[in-house]
């Protein structure tokens, strides 16, 4: 389960990139309605590229009305994390929240009202989320080390409920294409979901 100060930051990233969205439609010069808030911890020295030791966020939006959240929390010294968020299409949300070291995550979202929750904690664990097509929804919470987990969604309505958050299974690769797939994987058990 996910603690309550994480439903806080959601609720909150939510909010902000709500009001965010509704002044960016003011503003006729601005060349897309889509949102995005990033908050980085952890050491940034400036310059133009951040290096290995630095969380590094990269947000690329197409279309309107997207939005997208990352948060990224640098314990100690060490490697930093990588978020990556592309979004094409309309109505996309994004959210991820790295806590750790040398973690990444990648979230592609192509279509209209897909929803991606992710949330990685640990040392150098990779999560890839792709979603093609229309109203997909991934919620995934990874506490785990040195693991590598993969995430395609190919058509509508798929929902993929994913909890990793001990014991010794290894990463996997979840593959949804199709129309209303409903998944959940906790602890590397496989369900469908009420």
């Amino acid at each position: 389960m996910i603690p309550s100060s994480k439903y806080l930051f959601w609720g909150l990233a939510l909010l902000v990139a709500t009001q965010a969205q509704a002044q960016s439609r003011q503003d006729p010069a601005d060349i897309s309605t889509g949102q995005q808030l990033i908050q980085q911890g952890g050491t940034m020295q400036g310059g133009a590229a951040a290096s290995a030791t630095e969380n590094q966020a990269i947000l690329n939006q197409q279309g309107n009305g997207n939005q997208a959240t990352i948060e990224q929390q640098l314990l100690s010294a060490g490697r930093g994390n990588v978020a990556t968020i592309l979004q094409t299409g309309n109505g996309n949300a994004a959210a991820a929240l790295q806590t750790g070291l040398a973690n990444r995550t990648t979230i592609t979202q192509v279509g209209a009202g897909n929803v991606v929750v992710s949330d990685v904690t640990g040392y150098n664990t990779e999560s890839t989320i792709s979603q093609t097509g229309n109203l997909n929804q991934v919620n995934q919470q990874l506490v785990r080390d040195n693991q590598r987990y993969s995430v395609e969604q190919q058509g509508n309505g798929n929902n993929l409920l994913q909890r990793e958050t001990g014991g010794n299974a290894p990463g996997y690769n979840v593959t949804m294409h199709g129309n209303g797939i409903k998944v959940m994987i906790e602890q590397g058990r496989v369900s469908a979901q009420p």
